[in-house]
Parts: C-alpha cells; structure tokens; sequence
C-alpha cells in the first residue's frame, strides 16, 4: 500500500524572519495579507489573543504593539523549497505543495530505515533543527495525508483501517472544498467527509459539478496523482530576510551564522566542501552588494567559513541598513584532508593555505603574494611577485645556492649613494655590463656599519660607493 506523509508550516514565512533576530520571540508579530487580515502569526501575538483572519482594526484593538508584515509568497516559497532540499538527506521522494505543505512518499522509505517508527523519530529530529512550527499526518493519497494534517491529527501510522477511519470523520472545513460547495452540503445535511463519500458518485455528478468528483477520486486513490519530486541541488543557494534592518555590518554575522549551518549542513552530506562564496546584501534603496569570499585550502564547517566571511564585514562600510542576505555557492569540490608527519612533534594550528585565506580575507587578495626567483642575474630582475605558495624556479648547483646565500632579504628600489664607513667583510662578486640590462661594471660587496647593520654594496668602475640593499 502506498503510504504518504504531508507536512504544513502554517507559519513558514514568519518563522523564518524570525531565525535571524535574537530575543524577537517577546515581540508579537503577524504577517498580513492583501485583504489586511492576519495570515501568520508568531507565539507572542497568538497569546495576546489574537486570531488568525482577524482584522487589523481587531488585532490593535486587543495588541496594540503588534509587529506587521506583508505576505510575500515568492519568499515564502523559497523558504519552502530549502526546507525541502534540507529533508531531502532523509527521504528521497518530497514534493512542493505551495504555498505551505510538502509531501513525501513513504513507502520506498521505510524497508531503509526499519520501519515506520525509526523514520519519524529522524525526520522529527531534522524537522525540530529547521525550527519551523508544522503540523503533519500520514494518508493513504497525498489529498488525504494533507486532509488530516490540516486538522493537526498527527497520526503516524501505516494502519488503513485507522487512516480511513480518521478521513472519514473528518469535517468539510478540512478539505479542499470550496466555501459555497460547504454551504450547499451543509443545507444537505452532509458535514463529514464519511457522509458525502458514502453519496453514489451517479448523484453527485448529476448534481454537482466535476470537480468535486475529481477531488474525491484524487482522496481515495482512485485517480493517479502526479507528483513533482524535486531534485538535489548540484550547489547552494539561501536567501534569508531579516526581521528588522541591520546598518552595523559586524552584526550581519549573526544571521549569516544560519545560511552558513545550513551550507555545512549540504556539504558534509555530500562529502565536499567549497573554495569561494558569494554573499550578497540587499539594500532597499542602493544597488545590492556582493561580497567573493574565498578559501585557499576549502572548508565545508560553519565556523571556519563565519571567520572568513567576519574579517571582511568588520572593515565593510554599509551605504544603508541591510534587509536580506543571499548566500550562494557554485561548485562544490571533493573533501581533502591535509596529511601530517607521522613523528612530528608539534601539530600546527592551521595550515598553510588556512593562514593564506585569513591573511586574503583580512588584507584583500591584491595585498597578499608570494616571492618567486627569476633566471636573472640582475639583482632587480631576480625575483618577482607571485601567486601565494607557489614554488618558482630554484638555482641549482652548488655555485648557485652560494649566490643566493649572498642576496640581501630586503633590496632598495634604486641604490641610494654611500655615505658612512663601514667595514668589509665580503666579496667582491663582480655584474658585467651586457649592454641592455647593466650599462656599467659592478663590484657587490657585504659590509657592516658602526650601528651593526649588514649592507650589501657595489663598487663602481669609478669608484663610486652605492648601497643596494640590507640583509635581514
């Protein structure tokens, strides 16, 4: 037998804004729709009395401080979507009912996780990590599950008997029916779901039109029901709306904390990580801004990534308040663990290319580079900057370890003439002139001056005295 589980969030929209402000559980809050009625509403409002479809006159009559918020259900449905991909690790076959349900097929499930029991006990567990408030039961068809979720009946069971007794004490007010249709069976005297499925299908197509027919047949399984399941994500992409705006971008790291959890959470799923995010923040009257941060080695935890993504916030200038956050993430690449010596005696605290991102993400990546040497033998064209932690051309031989043993750690950009005494220790080792790089003979010496300092100098062919640079 087929065995489906539906999943409403009543309050989905709402519930997340509420995730990324701290302490706005005492606020009461209620989202609103077109017509101005109470659509949502947060545990706050709903103790000051307030009920859904009130009127706003109403509602401020008895909470007078209440928090109003328009319905967006584009936003809402990529709430929905991301629940989902997030129960996506524990069932394989979840389908989208918008604005506010999900459907998942169970009967593939249940020979995986043992039974019935065990599974809902692990997708309870994801569910409470989501923090979304949600109502939920099992059915024989999606129509039914959905039917007896809207009533709260909470049955998690695969017994038929039970399920179909349950739908069919099940009042009208549950379904999918149309007001005026409920009226009209209201008039009949038919006011439970077991009374009008109990009609002849011949009498109800005689007096009603087809889709009720379509709708009952759909309840009990007669009618095959098309689902669309949705797919995993090949990367990621969360948006999340702030419940209040935010001009201090060190406090954007509070909200970003929940993308970055559910990103941690998709990646070691999948076994990946990831070397670059995208973060873009959304300003309601400036262009949006988007932030690369980016990881030399890859990192798939939270943590790592909020250090990251703090040391470019704390020294970030907002034009205006912030309302939304977008986190996105193109590729994601295979999980890597750095090998260590085997008889090492000390472990470091972080790797190379780890030090690299901070020093990135601090500086700017323009700012951070690498130092390579160069086939030259002019001391200005020896080396040049490069990629961090890239190994350049190194001088082989013996006579050519010697030579770079005798260069300077910090070169002048142009030698600066002589001008104290100084003691030589060193050289010479005399530079040619070759006609297009050195235009005259140098004579390079290693002297120290009376404060102690080691200089490296060249003579010229006039007997003019030039430093060039001073050893570290």
């Amino acid at each position: 037998m087929a065995l489906f589980l539906y999943l409403h969030f009543p309050s989905l929209q709402l519930d997340n804004l509420q995730l990324s402000a701290e302490n706005s559980q005492n606020l009461a809050i209620a989202v609103v729709d077109q017509q101005h009625q109470l659509l949502q509403l947060n545990q706050s409002a709903i103790n000051a009395g307030l009920k859904l479809q009130m009127g706003l006159a109403s509602a401020a009559a008895l909470c007078p401080d209440l928090q109003l918020l328009p319905y967006q259900s584009e936003q809402q449905l990529k709430v929905l979507n991301s629940a989902a991909q997030q129960l996506y690790q524990l069932s394989g076959d979840i389908a989208l009912d918008p604005p506010a349900g999900l459907i998942l097929r169970l009967d593939g499930m249940l020979q995986l996780y043992s039974g019935l029991a065990p599974y809902w006990q692990a997708l309870s567990a994801k569910l409470h990590e989501l923090a979304y408030r949600y109502q939920y039961s099992c059915g024989a068809t999606p129509y039914a599950a959905k039917c007896l979720a809207y009533q709260q009946a909470a049955l998690i069971t695969n017994d038929a008997k039970r399920l179909s007794a349950a739908l069919h004490a099940s009042p009208l007010t549950a379904t999918e029916l149309t007001a005026p249709l409920q009226q009209q069976m209201a008039r009949l005297g038919i006011h439970t779901l077991g009374q009008l499925l109990a009609l002849p299908p011949a009498e109800l197509a005689r007096r009603f039109d087809s889709q009720l027919l379509s709708y009952l047949g759909r309840l009990r399984g007669d009618y095959y029901h098309a689902l669309e399941y949705v797919q995993p994500e090949s990367g990621f992409s969360r948006y999340l709306e702030l419940l209040y705006d935010i001009s201090d971008s060190a406090v954007l790291a509070r909200p970003l904390v929940k993308l970055l959890q559910q990103l941690e959470q998709q990646l070691s799923r999948a076994s990946c990580q990831c070397h670059q995010l995208l973060l873009t923040l959304f300003f309601r009257d400036n262009p949006k801004l988007q932030l690369c941060i980016g990881s030399a080695q890859g990192e798939y935890k939270a943590a790592a990534w909020l250090q990251l993504c703090q040391l470019q916030l704390q020294n970030l200038t907002l034009p205006e308040p912030v309302y939304g956050l977008q986190l996105d993430v193109n590729r994601f690449a295979g999980q890597q663990r750095p090998t260590e010596g085997l008889f090492a005696q000390q472990q470091a605290s972080m790797s190379a290319l780890q030090l690299l991102s901070l020093l990135q993400a601090r500086l700017g990546r323009a700012a951070v580079s690498g130092l390579t040497l160069q086939n030259q033998h002019l001391p200005e064209q020896a080396s040049q900057r490069s990629l961090p932690l890239v190994k350049g051309y190194v001088v082989k031989g013996q006579a050519g370890l010697a030579a770079l043993a005798l260069r300077p750690a910090f070169l002048l950009p142009k030698p600066q003439p002589l001008t104290e005494a100084v003691t030589i220790s060193q050289g010479p080792e005399r530079l040619c002139p070759d006609g297009w790089q050195l235009g005259a003979q140098r004579d390079y010496y290693i002297g120290r001056n009376r404060q102690g300092q080691w200089l490296w100098l060249f003579r010229t062919a006039s007997q003019q005295w030039f430093v060039h640079g001073w050893f570290s």
